[in-house]
């Protein structure tokens, strides 16, 4: 039987080797979705420069020399403008324009409110962050000329702030953070789908087109044999793929400059070869429902719609994970698909090696495959099928 079944495997292996569609498959998704990842990493850093020095430009600047000095002091840059009435954009090179009135240091002087303006430009997220880091400037001064007024007239300042109210950061990861490396998972948990969908529509949905899986089933060799020795070039074919995408993950990732990133990797060499066994047990499970999905499709056309509709699956579970993981209650961690994200995201961006889930991830994986293989066994020892193939 261990001939028989690696007999098949180097014949299968063979033909998909042959197959322009499944080789595309894998070079498209193995190295176009790293740069798409890297480009948008690049994108993302260059929207939250926070090393930009902010420029403030001020209209009235001769009247203001206290708000020019605590400005300076604060560390923006500031610079003299002159604005329409409405001003319709920024000046040049700046982030946000004050606009003080004629009377302002009168005013100022004398203990009146003065009107002052400031625009900014909220076209991009960066933009808009600088003109806040403005906006927030210029509150800072008007709470420091109010505390100052009221140290003049003998009032404590704590009867204005009977509160001062420090924020502090708790969690573990900020939001865009998880998103990202959610998303690198989701990447690599997809693989094995991607990769393994061209040769496993072939391995029985083709035969069967040809007409050439009759002529197999007739030959004295068991429906098990058969079946293991697809699975088990599926599989492969599926590992191959995965490896080779997380490979060129992994590699672009420390290519990219590190505050290009969203995130820190924190794998270890524990880690990396529990997450390989993972993606192992990922690729078995994959292979033998795309077996199941192949084995009831009489022609490839019909198998591409069918493996369409199960592909919506883990996406779909993918991005609950990535968006809505607060929402979800705990027991969905070991459920798949959703223990594969969870443990790889531990093992890569945490250094940490979740014990608990890593087991669910790859029980789940093993009784998955035997619950598959066994349907196809007995869907293709079945006579129904011999008259259909």
């Amino acid at each position: 039987m261990n001939r028989a079944i690696g007999t098949i495997y180097r014949k299968e292996m063979k033909d998909m080797l042959r197959d322009k569609r499944a080789l595309i498959a894998v070079v498209s998704y193995v190295f176009g979705f790293p740069l798409l990842f890297g480009f948008l990493f690049y994108l993302m850093s260059d929207d939250r420069a926070a090393d930009v020095k902010t420029t403030i430009a001020i209209d009235g600047m001769a009247q203001a020399p206290g708000l020019v000095a605590y400005l300076e002091r604060e560390g923006y840059a500031v610079t003299a403008s002159e604005s329409e009435t409405v001003p319709t954009g920024l000046p040049q090179g700046a982030d946000a324009l004050v606009v003080l009135p004629d009377n302002y240091a009168e005013r100022l002087r004398s203990g009146q409110q003065a009107s002052v303006w400031i625009y900014v430009d909220e076209t991009s997220r960066a933009t808009s962050e600088r003109g806040m880091k403005a906006s927030e400037a210029l509150l800072g001064y008007n709470q420091q000329i109010a505390a100052v007024r009221l140290v003049a007239r003998g009032v404590p300042t704590g009867l204005m702030t009977p509160m001062q109210i420090s924020k502090g950061d708790v969690s573990q990861a900020s939001f865009i953070n998880k998103v990202m490396g959610n998303m690198v998972m989701l990447l690599f948990t997809l693989a094995p789908f991607v990769v393994g969908l061209s040769v496993a529509l072939d391995a029985l949905a083709g035969e069967r087109e040809r007409q050439s899986l009759a002529s197999l089933m007739v030959m004295p060799i068991s429906s098990a044999t058969i079946t293991i020795g697809k699975w088990a070039m599926i599989a492969s074919f599926g590992l191959i793929g995965t490896l080779a995408t997380m490979a060129v993950n992994l590699i672009v990732i420390n290519l990219l400059p590190a505050d290009l990133l969203p995130f820190t990797l924190k794998v270890t060499a524990p880690g990396m070869m529990l997450a390989l066994l993972q993606l192992v047990t990922l690729c078995m499970f994959v292979a033998s429902l795309q077996l199941v999905v192949s084995i009831h499709a009489k022609s490839f056309k019909e198998g591409q719609t069918y493996m369409s509709m199960m592909m919506m699956v883990p996406a779909i579970v993918g991005y609950s994970k990535i968006y809505g993981d607060s929402k979800l209650p705990d027991f969905v961690n070991y459920l798949p698909i959703f223990s594969d994200m969870e443990s790889l995201g531990s093992i890569f961006f945490a250094g940490v090696v979740d014990v608990q889930l890593t087991l669910a991830a790859m029980t789940a994986g093993l009784v998955g495959t035997a619950l598959c293989l066994s349907l196809t066994i007995k869907r293709l020892s079945s006579e129904h099928m011999l008259a259909e193939a």
